[in-house]
């Protein structure tokens, strides 16, 4: 898409974040009432649906980027898209009614590990950059293989933690609402009502195809504008790039602020947040080469970001801070303070 002019390019650009913000918020429909209709539950299979259905978006983009050699494109969109959707929580807790912040509504040990596992998984990828491309496996960076095994465990044993009513005690006058398995049990929503299975999975594939063919054009008409800007391609990946490719969970997560379910959109955040670092395996499958020991020292940099800023909510939930201020929580106002200070640092 070099060859277009740059007005065009922000058109297909402005496109293709439409299209992936309406396919990304009809996935999660689905797959919610896929996963409703077959049992799956918080069986592994459920758990790795949700990841890959929820994650499309940086699928195609990592696919895309992979396949035309844009390995700093890969590295921003993911270890950017961390502290990106971190961020979003913000937008949550702007949105949350009442005197007490998000975090406090929510407040559990729960929530503390799930955040805990994706710090732990986001480190892997940073000590990764280390790693020189010659210490690889079949073209592959061996710690990408380790975080997705991590991944895989991870999973196990927050499906533990989630059923130990131990680690999911809350103050007498939070709410946090519906979790996973309360919100599968309550029914299929409301749009998929009278439908049947065959059409839940044939909306499902349409929005899944036209989602990667949104991601692959917002990975190529996004490295065309960062090149005729003169922006380096990972720091536009960093921060639009992954901006667009969170936009579903924007929605799908004010939709669960608004029905009272604050511990879900939360946990959806930090469960992506984890998953999406897995897709570095993906990327050195399709580039041939491991993508991690070409990360520089910004985006080294990007991931410790994403990695305190999750730390900040880590502490919040068994801190249980009370009071807002400008309707929201001293945690949020902490995460816009840290976001800011480090984009700064990074174009200076």
């Amino acid at each position: 898409m070099e060859n277009f002019p740059l007005f065009q390019l922000i058109i297909f650009f402005l496109i293709s974040a439409a299209v992936t913000w309406l396919a990304g918020i009809t996935l999660a429909k689905t797959t919610d009432s896929i996963d409703h209709r077959f049992g799956l539950g918080d069986a592994l299979g459920g758990l790795i649906l949700l990841g890959i259905s929820g994650s499309l978006p940086e699928i195609a983009v990592v696919w895309s980027a992979a396949t035309h050699g844009h390995i700093p494109v890969i590295i921003g969109t993911l270890l950017g898209g961390i502290a990106i959707q971190t961020l979003i929580i913000v937008i949550f807790d702007l949105a949350v009614k009442g005197k007490k912040p998000l975090s406090y509504l929510v407040g559990s040990m729960e929530l503390s590990f799930e955040t805990i596992f994706a710090m732990v998984i986001t480190a892997l990828a940073v000590l990764a950059a280390f790693i020189p491309s010659t210490r690889n496996v079949f073209n592959i960076h061996p710690l990408s293989m380790v975080i997705f095994i991590a991944w895989i465990l991870g999973l196990l044993v927050i499906d533990k933690i989630r059923n130990n009513r131990r680690f999911s005690q809350t103050a007498e006058d939070a709410l946090p609402g519906r979790k996973h398995k309360e919100r599968r049990k309550a029914g299929i929503q409301s749009f998929y009502t009278g439908k049947t299975t065959l059409h839940i999975i044939l909306v499902f594939l349409f929005a899944s195809v036209l989602t990667l063919i949104a991601g692959f054009v917002l990975e190529e008409s996004g490295t065309a504008i960062a090149d005729k800007l003169g922006i380096g391609s990972g720091i536009f990946a960093a921060t639009f790039i992954a901006l667009v490719t969170a936009l579903p969970e924007i929605s799908t997560g004010l939709e669960s602020i608004f029905i009272g379910d604050h511990h879900l959109a939360i946990s959806d955040i930090m469960g992506g947040n984890a998953f999406m670092i897995t897709l570095f395996l993906l990327g050195d499958i399709v580039a041939g080469k491991p993508v991690l020991s070409s990360a520089g020292q910004l985006d080294i940099s990007l991931g410790i970001l994403g990695i305190v800023m999750m730390s900040v909510y880590t502490f919040s939930f068994l801190a249980k801070l009370k009071k807002r201020h400008f309707r929201l929580g001293m945690d949020s106002l902490l995460e816009i303070l840290i976001y800011i200070l480090g984009i700064f640092l990074f174009f200076r």
